[in-house]
């Protein structure tokens, strides 16, 4: 049903049940923040969302892929309806569905380092909800020099912990090293403009690897039934043919449920920035497991 409403009275409706929440200028400033979100599948769509429906009227939406069948378990923009489109073209049809007044602008051909200029400029948060280091490098090399804050999922191997949680690279600072530095990549003292696609691809098949051996141990270990949360005992060669074919191990742990809290994250994170908010708390920006599952993996016996 289409309503007739002016801006001025969606916005007073739009904050009602959040009206004690925020000042009238905390409102001002989350409307006019801008705010860019690298990759629109899981995280990300998630999080550019909750940004909408908490008040941020200008987003810009940054993906080169399309939405296909398998993303529907955990990407709120895919359904039966979007499979095939553009995810920023879905993600700006269902955000001005929410918000018809709200400044949507979209790249569809991703974030590299060729127009990594053109969208950090353009913004003053950053949501990095991408899965490449094609997008996450030159995305915070930008953002460093340009002094713009990024909030970005990030793991350390092999201190490995089942959860979510958003991390924050706050380049206003000084000092602040970035993602690529902290995650020790030989490309971190090339010049940009001479870094190759092969070499992010490298670092890339690395972190998979990594990644692929951590989950490898876990799945081998005694608890490894513990890992599909659930008490049934998996199926026998359950863990050998999870294994085998390209990155599956990688691929295969990303459920529903779990990437809509760590979006919703991203989110709480980027609004407690744009109001400045270092003592109020909004809500929690990380999670583990539930208090029985972290005990069951021995962080020694994966290592």
């Amino acid at each position: 049903m289409a309503i007739n409403v002016s801006e001025e009275e969606f916005y007073e409706m739009l904050w009602f049940r959040s009206s004690m929440v925020f000042t009238d200028k905390e409102k001002d400033l989350i409307k006019n923040a801008k705010v860019a979100v690298i990759g629109v599948g899981g995280t990300g769509g998630v999080a550019s969302e909750q940004l909408v429906r908490g008040g941020v009227s200008n987003i810009t939406l940054v993906d080169l892929d399309i939405f296909e069948l398998t993303n529907i378990n955990r990407q709120h923009f895919c359904t039966i309806s979007t499979i095939g489109m553009k995810k920023v073209d879905a993600g700006k049809q269902r955000l001005l569905d929410v918000n018809p007044f709200a400044k949507i602008t979209t790249f569809d051909e991703g974030i590299n380092k060729d127009n990594a200029r053109e969208i950090v400029g353009s913004v003053d948060f950053i949501i990095d909800a991408s899965d490449n280091k094609s997008a996450h490098y030159p995305l915070h090399r930008l953002a460093k020099e340009l002094k713009v804050p990024v909030i970005s999922r990030a793991h350390t191997i092999p201190d490995f912990t089942f959860g979510a949680k958003a991390n924050l690279w706050d380049y206003r600072e000084e000092g602040v090293s970035t993602r690529e530095e902290d995650e020790n990549s030989p490309t971190a003292s090339t010049p940009l403009e001479d870094v190759t696609e092969e070499q992010f691809k490298a670092k890339d098949r690395q972190v998979h690897e990594e990644f692929n051996e951590i989950y490898s141990k876990m799945f081998k270990s005694k608890h490894a039934n513990k890992l599909l949360l659930s008490e049934n005992t998996p199926p026998a060669d359950f863990f050998e043919n999870y294994a085998d074919g390209r990155d599956k191990l990688v691929q295969g742990t990303n459920w529903g449920p779990a990437v809509t809290i760590t979006g919703t994250f991203f989110a709480i994170v980027t609004i407690n920035l744009i109001i400045d908010a270092k003592n109020i708390f909004l809500g929690p920006v990380s999670i583990k497991a539930d208090s029985k599952f972290p005990g069951i993996v021995d962080q020694r016996e994966i290592k």
